[in-house]
């Protein structure tokens, strides 16, 4: 029965175009694969029975342990245009050394559009500054299409009607009131979670809230030409007061513009990002006026454009309970051995900076890479529902979140987590830090990675919960292919992925941020490591850059009533003593201090807060070269002056063999900021098909790698006869 949902769901997503992603998990040896519609027979932990090899019909077994019982199922398809999934395909089929470069002429031709629509969409304007207020412009492609949306209302309103002539300002009123009318059910498809557009265009809901403001922004200018001319209309007989006294339908059109006007002023950032857990509720509130004012406003025969929305919006609370109740009950996941009602207990574990880890065993859903869910916990934070980015992959078996203290709900999670972690140290109770959670998703949705050449990750601060994983997906699929070539010959190993190349960049205030992923870059770096020790033919290149800036610009400040935990950074002397650290310490990567020249002058010794020449602290400077960057000390948290470091895996965890292999990958720890122009441009000119440029963090830094890729696509002429390859550009934001 199993494998008859599984052909019937991934039949039915490949008929719309989308990809699929197919979870096979051993239960008896916890072996686990996870498979991409767009990839070939995934015969590289399971091994088909039949000798004709369509694997959506084959029975499966787990190569590992071959065995075939204990086997579980999980289909969960991602968004993606129906081209987009045909571009992947033709990326996993393609048996040259450049299966991301276009090889015909149809997708020449694409590829050449696609670069010039692509400079034009992600170009924006620099920053605003006026006083202290900072204003930040949308990309040129977001603004086209709004503009585009804009004209198109504003023709239909005053098509053929002369605003100049006083008899014809009652005719305006009436045409602009029912072009307002017809906006509602555009407004409320993109405001939804689960909307057709989002399903067509493989855009998240998170991409298509951006649209859904401001098409209510132009609701409501279109309201007010509407409410303005019937005004003016009446102004020229004194007659507005009156109006609003005695007319009731004008009073409940008036009452639905206040609302309008409101819900459209709440909606502002600044605003909106004061207290999440208000706008919500108010939002919620204030809709449900705005609907029952538009509602007995309208004339009959137009209120099914008030009906409309308020189907889409049933549409989208029954989609998304339903799916919410299959994904929390555990009577629908069997596996999960629990007397519980409910599917998912978390764990909550404090991390320095005041982090809070959520950890979620054998979790009854599946996700991709970079989405994110809605969690949920009442015992902690009631009536509450927050997106947390999900930090760990499928095959980690595990939902892990790291959530940094804020106000609301994310403060009572740390205080929860903090609180449980000293009375289990304490040894007077046992397990309270685990409590019933609720999770609603995965949303969110970008071009699977493993179709790029090279890829280009950067981070700031908490934004490496979603860069992570990205960067472990795809060290997962040449794991898998490495592992795969031992069994087989090479004419029959399936490609994964096609990507050559990564840079990861991690920008960070402090080291204590790296204990949130200390485990994971161990992990990491030792696939890569093992890799290239047991294949030294092996072509793929990784790059990793941490970067501490000492700013506190670079993340959102912490409440001054939560306890602010620092590590300072190690130094030679310290790694002596590491059997000696604390819980706390050992948190930490272990890092090997060595000058990143040897050739170098030595380090700098300063005193006081200035480590470079004529004053300030190094870990504000500007790093256009890591390797010709000199040796600094960061003096900023007043440690000791220690060298520009590269950090590797702890001395423990190597054979004695790994330790004379030159081959070894570890990541630069540098103090100062990156230049992510320069880091960009080293990918690109050895890329040898489509590059992916992903970034998530602060605003700036965004704002920074979005300019340097539309200057480096058009200083590179992509796509338009120098050879250079295209540059896809995903950009995850901070805030709601």
């Amino acid at each position: 029965m199993s494998i008859i949902l599984v052909i019937s769901k991934a039949a039915l997503s490949l008929a719309m175009g989308v990809s699929i992603y197919i979870r096979v998990s051993c239960r008896a040896q916890s072996h686990a694969f996870y498979y991409n519609s767009s990839t070939r027979c995934p015969c590289q932990w399971v091994t088909c029975l039949r000798a004709q090899c369509p694997w959506a019909t084959a029975f499966l077994v787990c190569s590992p342990c071959r065995r075939c019982t204990g086997l579980s199922w999980e289909v969960q398809s991602v968004q993606q245009p129906l081209l987009t999934y045909w571009i992947a395909l033709l990326v996993a089929i393609d048996p040259s050394l450049t299966p991301a470069k276009p090889k015909s002429l149809f997708f020449n031709i694409y590829a050449t559009i696609t670069a010039t629509v692509r400079e034009a969409g992600y170009a924006t304007l620099r920053p605003l500054r006026l006083g202290g207020l900072t204003l930040h412009f949308p990309p040129l492609g977001r603004v086209l299409i709004m503009l585009a949306n804009l004209v198109v209302v504003m023709v239909l309103c005053f098509y053929k009607l002369d605003t100049l002539d006083p008899w014809k300002w009652e005719n305006v009123g009436y045409r602009t009131g029912f072009i307002a009318i017809c906006q509602l059910p555009l407004i409320f498809l993109l405001a939804g979670r689960q909307n057709i557009i989002g399903f067509l265009a493989g855009m998240s809901y998170v991409s298509l809230n951006w649209y859904h403001r401001w098409v209510a922004r132009t609701l409501w200018l279109t309201t007010t030409i509407h409410m303005g001319f019937w005004f003016r209309n009446w102004g020229r007989w004194h007659y507005i007061t009156h109006q609003l006294y005695n007319d009731p339908l004008t009073q409940r059109g008036f009452a639905a513009w206040i609302i309008l006007t409101f819900i459209v002023i709440t909606s502002f950032a600044p605003i909106r990002q004061l207290s999440y857990e208000f706008f919500v509720i108010q939002h919620l509130v204030t809709f449900v006026g705005f609907i029952v004012a538009v509602w007995m406003h309208a004339p009959d025969e137009v209120k099914i454009w008030v009906w409309i929305p308020i189907g889409l919006v049933v549409f989208d609370r029954l989609a998304r309970y339903t799916w919410g109740a299959y994904a929390n009950l555990a009577v629908f996941h069997r596996k999960n051995k629990t007397n519980s009602l409910w599917a998912h207990s978390a764990t909550f574990t404090p991390l320095p900076g005041n982090v809070t880890c959520v950890t979620i065993e054998n979790p009854g859903i599946g996700w991709q890479p970079g989405q994110h869910v809605f969690l949920t916990c009442h015992s902690v934070a009631p009536l509450q529902c927050h997106p947390f980015t999900i930090a760990s992959i499928p095959e980690d078996n595990k939902m892990k979140f790291f959530i940094r203290a804020e106000n609301g709900g994310t403060r009572r999670f740390f205080r929860y987590a903090s609180k449980s972690d000293s009375l289990l140290g304490d040894e007077q109770v046992t397990g309270m830090s685990e409590t019933t959670v609720f999770i609603e998703g995965p949303y969110g949705s970008i071009r699977p990675l493993r179709q790029f050449d090279s890829v280009v990750l950067l981070a700031g601060g908490m934004g490496a919960t979603f860069t992570i994983p990205l960067l472990r997906d795809v060290v997962l699929a040449w794991k898998m292919e490495s592992n795969g070539s031992k069994e087989q010959i090479p004419s029959r190993v399936a490609r994964l992925t096609a990507t050559k190349r990564l840079r990861f960049v991690w920008v960070i205030r402090s080291r204590s941020q790296l204990t949130c992923f200390d485990s994971e870059l161990h992990a990491l770096l030792a696939d890569v490591n093992e890799c290239r020790r047991t294949h030294p033919d092996f072509e793929k290149e990784i790059d990793i850059s941490i970067y501490i800036t000492c700013d506190e610009k670079l993340d959102p400040p912490i409440s001054a009533s939560l306890p602010l935990q620092t590590m300072s950074p190690p130094t030679l002397d310290t790694f002596a003593q590491d059997e000696t650290k604390n819980v706390s310490e050992k948190d930490n990567i272990s890092i090997h201090s060595a000058s990143a020249n040897p050739t170098s002058t030595p380090p700098l010794v300063v005193t006081g807060r200035e480590c470079i020449p004529g004053g300030g602290c190094c870990c504000t400077a500007q790093i256009e070269e890591e390797e010709s960057n000199a040796a600094c000390a960061c003096t900023c948290s007043g440690a000791e002056p220690v060298q520009s470091e590269r950090a590797v895996l702890d001395m423990k965890s190597l054979r004695p063999e790994d330790l004379t292999n030159k081959t070894m990958i570890s990541p630069n720890i540098v103090s100062g900021r990156p230049t992510p122009r320069t880091i960009i441009r080293k990918v690109l000119e050895k890329a040898e098909g489509e590059s992916a440029v992903v970034v998530c963090g602060p605003r700036g830094l965004a704002d920074d790698v979005r300019w340097s890729v539309v200057s480096l696509s058009d200083e590179r002429a992509v796509h338009k006869g120098t050879g250079a390859q295209g540059i896809y550009l995903h950009v995850e934001n901070f805030g709601l």
